[in-house]
């Protein structure tokens, strides 16, 4: 893996699952993806459908340990795809890469973020937002507190903070002209096992290769246990 990830935290349940793809094709999605994608989470949009509980609780809970509060427009980016898709009735496609994250955030429940390495920079660290920190996340200028926020942010001089699990910063979005990519997955030690992580990214890198056509994709676990 070309990238370097530094833990600069507190001793957490935090585990992460990483996904480097290199040389990749942004482009749309095929019918083909689409559909197992709509098979995939058809089960979400039936009306005796409930979130679950504990694993609501379990990323809430995971975002409150270091201190902030993941609620109403602060939720999990995970929560918020549940109830952009309950709203819109479909799956919202808007490129391979992009519809891979989404598909594999609202299969598992899990938050997961993704950048443009080479926006991004290759060296990074997992941090806690600073108090007067924020970034812009959409193309309206919007913009999200950072104070006692899980993220992602560059590491070295430059120690911009580019994602976290409720919201990833407008700078470093994946557009048809991205090449490298890095995933970021967020769960925690007491939801997900290593196994049941490592399933999941060996189901993400290979729709990445099959559906991007990377030339390399790597993944690796990252816990932050005391």
């Amino acid at each position: 893996m070309k990238s370097e990830i530094i833990l600069s935290l507190p001793p957490s349940k935090l585990r992460l699952g990483i996904i480097e793809a290199l040389n990749l094709k942004v482009k749309p999605v095929t019918d083909s993806y689409l559909s197992k994608i709509n098979s995939d989470i058809s089960h979400l949009l039936e009306e005796d459908f409930v979130y679950p509980d504990h694993l609501q609780k379990g990323i809430r809970g995971l975002l409150k340990s270091f201190g902030f509060h993941p609620s109403g427009r602060n939720r999990p980016a995970s929560e918020y795809l549940f109830k952009d898709l309950q709203n819109r009735k479909e799956f919202n496609s808007i490129n391979n890469i992009v519809d891979i994250n989404n598909h594999i955030s609202l299969k598992y429940h899990l938050p997961i973020s993704v950048f443009d390495l080479d926006a991004s920079g290759f060296n990074l660290c997992v941090r806690i937002g600073l108090e007067d920190e924020n970034y812009v996340f959409n193309r309206e200028g919007q913009v999200l507190s950072l104070k006692k926020l899980l993220l992602v942010a560059r590491h070295g001089e430059d120690r911009t903070a580019i994602g976290s699990p409720v919201k990833d910063s407008q700078a470093t979005k994946v557009f048809e002209a991205t090449r490298n990519v890095i995933m970021f997955i967020y769960t925690s030690a007491n939801l997900t096992t290593e196994e049941e992580l490592g399933n999941i990214l060996d189901e993400t890198a290979q729709l990445i290769k099959t559906e991007a056509e990377a030339e390399t994709v790597e993944t690796c676990i990252i816990d932050s246990l005391p």
